[in-house]
């Protein structure tokens, strides 16, 4: 097989604790970049979090920000941003505050916490995610259900069963997977050529899109049984060290 392109998600997969890229993780991705793969970063993070990876990367990207809302060319380009409606904005709010739980918002113009003073000026905002949490399990369960309910949103509910630790709220329709889908239509590139890697339950429609799904070491079990190959825990540079096994195969 002739791997066009690696999707790479950050959190647990490229980056380590502190958010710093192994020498090794960097060397293999620019090594993959050079040998002319296309080499994208798919994350939950919004875009002003992912660029400065980027720069440290020293390499121009494409880029699937906030579990695949908005993407982005390799010269900064916006692509397509798919936005929650307002009606599902309002839910989201109302839902949230009567079960006492937080939010974080991730807009087009910034992110914003629901405890801070100024969080109502994000209602005039393009809301691309809404990130939920809090310290009583049951009532983010709760809240979770009634988003369910509406059957207006995706849901990517992280931690136990019946006992989320976060939840993430996106416009229905979206998620890594399909915005992967769309940018490999745009440049010619076929699901079966593409190698996804990623380490929690956002990335897991992912692995399954693509032709190699590799789940990190340290990822959940249904992770792990969603992907084709395991790799080396992300704390032992497993991207690089998967990448350089990959890129050897397919020159031998």
């Amino acid at each position: 097989m002739t791997w066009k392109m690696i999707a790479l998600d950050l959190d647990g997969t490229l980056l380590d604790r502190s958010g710093a890229i192994s020498e090794e993780n960097a060397e293999w991705v620019r090594k993959a970049q050079s040998s002319g793969i296309t080499v994208v970063l798919v994350s939950g993070r919004h875009r002003l979090r992912m660029v400065p990876v980027v720069e440290r990367l020293n390499l121009r990207l494409p880029m699937i920000t906030t579990n695949g809302c908005e993407t982005w060319s390799a010269d900064g380009r916006l692509i397509s941003r798919c936005v929650l409606p307002w009606k599902d904005v309002e839910a989201v709010h109302l839902f949230a505050f009567q079960h006492n739980v937080q939010y974080r918002a991730y807009c087009a113009e910034g992110v914003f916490d629901s405890d801070r003073s100024h969080h109502l000026a994000q209602m005039d905002y393009s809301w691309l995610k809404v990130l939920l949490t809090s310290e009583n399990r049951r009532s983010l369960y709760d809240a979770h259900e009634r988003l369910l309910a509406t059957n207006r949103v995706e849901l990517i509910v992280y931690g136990l069963p019946g006992e989320p630790q976060h939840i993430d709220v996106q416009p229905k329709g979206t998620g890594k997977a399909s915005a992967l889908d769309s940018l490999c239509a745009s440049l010619g590139i076929r699901p079966e050529e593409v190698v996804a890697f990623g380490d929690d339950r956002n990335d897991i429609e992912m692995l399954r899109w693509a032709g190699m799904g590799v789940a990190m070491g340290n990822a959940p079990d249904e992770v792990k049984e969603a992907a084709n190959m395991i790799a080396p825990h992300y704390l032992e540079s497993g991207v690089g060290r998967t990448i350089a096994r990959i890129m050897q195969q397919a020159s031998a």
